[in-house]
């Protein structure tokens, strides 16, 4: 995305312009004090040029409109136009600030973001910290965020302790994570034990939390060897690692994550086990379920897991996984064959799922099943299910029910999925039941809530309602 308003904040634009400028006269002291240097003053002029450029761009009349062009003088720049020519991968480090100091007064697009790019990562060659802190502060004002990703990532190439060190310091959590789990892949790539050890050392767990993010990222290259060490952490530490990497294991190759996770201790199966089961049915619902022993053959070859409390864990994760993601094909498994002994269990999230996606095929399915609870538990999620969605096509449904049972029970759902928003039409609406002791409980649920919304109004609805006499007595 390219900076259409370069550096729109004034104050934000100030700090960069600062960054680049008292490197500048940093760099023309140290050579003014070491002495002997023959290009010490051109260097100290040269930063004073780049000071005096970079605050006549910031005060500049057009930032309000977001051009930010400086004046002509600047844009024909004599150096500008020498140094076109030279590559920023080979510019000294006086020449790419003073290039970076004209960057606001280029016409913004793809090809000044790919100069400015080049120019940090040049920067970062000499000083990386100065160069993330600049490339940090324009992300936060409209540079892409590969401008920080690049010159982190040039940092923790050479040192990636003090590149994780700075990026855990970010103020952004956004900026951080990104910061944080890129300079961590990298240190892991090289020296993954390192990177380990100093894991706990970073300020801050949100850090620590971006950190094995990263380290997960480059571990699924080997990833039987990064549980192996990730075994070895400490409690929550491990807990929390072991997810981390697992994830993205069992997401590329789940029959090699089971094989590994099935020679693993029992406080390591137990967190990991459903997670895979519930990714695995997404992908393979025959595999996940046969590994579970929810379904006694399949095609899958390898061994199920052993009956207990890690197998039952699995065993719930992957059917209601299988229930979100494809809740058809889940109903169909459930109302046939070895399926039908999880159906009565699930019949709730069937619907709710199945509506979530096609309402009409749900309720055309939940015809199909006979009257009894488990219909009656279909019908009301249903129409739980499709009254927050679109409550004026779920009305159009239920008073076209033909069975006054099924009329009944979606009537209460319905009142109790608005009785929160709009208390007077949900207790309309539960005056329609026809069953007493439904109705009777569904308005009592409803006053409930009205009472605590509007109290004046739902006392008078008691008082003058023959549905809500039964409340009245009460009183």
């Amino acid at each position: 995305m390219s900076r259409t308003h370069v550096l729109q904040s004034p104050k934000r634009r100030f700090y960069l312009v600062c960054i680049v400028a008292a490197t500048l006269v940093i760099g023309s002291g140290v050579l003014f004090f070491e002495g002997g240097s023959p290009d010490g003053e051109e260097t100290a002029a040269a930063a004073n040029e780049a000071v005096a450029s970079l605050g006549a761009a910031v005060t500049t009349t057009d930032v309000e409109k977001g051009a930010l062009r400086t004046s002509s003088k600047i844009v024909r720049n004599p150096f500008q136009a020498s140094s076109r020519q030279q590559s920023p991968k080979t510019l000294p480090l006086d020449r790419v600030l003073r290039e970076l100091s004209l960057i606001p007064s280029l016409t913004p697009g793809e090809q000044t973001d790919a100069k400015e790019l080049a120019l940090v990562l040049r920067w970062a060659s000499f000083q990386p910290e100065r160069a993330c802190d600049y490339a940090y502060h324009a992300v936060l004002d409209g540079a892409d965020e590969s401008l920080l990703k690049e010159a982190v990532t040039s940092w923790a190439r050479v040192e990636p302790a003090s590149a994780a060190r700075w990026a855990a310091r970010i103020r952004s959590p956004l900026l951080r994570d990104l910061a944080v789990s890129t300079a961590s892949g990298i240190w892991t790539t090289s020296n993954q034990a390192a990177a380990l050890s100093a894991l706990k050392s970073l300020p801050g767990s949100a850090a620590r939390s971006s950190a094995l993010s990263g380290m997960a990222g480059v571990s699924v290259r080997n990833p039987k060897q990064a549980l192996d060490w990730a075994e070895k952490l400490p409690g929550p530490l491990r807990e929390r690692t072991l997810q981390q990497l697992f994830g993205s294991w069992m997401r590329r190759n789940p029959l090699a994550a089971a094989d590994w996770l099935s020679n693993q201790p029992l406080e390591v199966q137990l967190p990991l086990a459903g997670r895979l089961a519930g990714d695995w049915v997404r992908k393979d619902p025959q595999a996940a379920l046969f590994w579970t022993r929810a379904v006694p053959t399949g095609t899958l070859t390898g061994p199920q897991l052993p009956p207990g409390t890690v197998q039952r864990r699995a065993m719930g994760a992957a059917l209601d996984g299988f229930v979100s993601s494809d809740p058809e094909a889940a109903a169909a498994w459930m109302t046939t064959g070895t399926g039908k002994i999880f159906f009565s269990e699930r019949v709730g999230s069937l619907a709710s799922s199945w509506t979530s996606i096609d309402p009409e095929a749900a309720v055309a399915w939940v015809s199909t099943i006979p009257a009894g609870r488990e219909r009656d538990t279909a019908v009301a999620a249903i129409a739980s299910t499709w009254t927050r969605a679109a409550p004026s096509e779920a009305l159009i449904w239920i008073q076209g029910i033909r069975r006054g049972a099924d009329r009944n029970t979606a009537l209460s759902s319905f009142s109790g999925a608005i009785a929160g928003i709009d208390p007077e039409a949900a207790a309309y609406s539960g005056t329609q039941i026809t069953e007493r002791q439904l109705r009777e409980a569904t308005l009592a649920q409803v006053i409930s809530q009205w009472r605590r919304i509007n109290p004046g109004a739902a006392t008078q609805f008691v008082q003058t309602s023959n549905s809500a006499a039964f409340l009245r007595k009460k009183q």
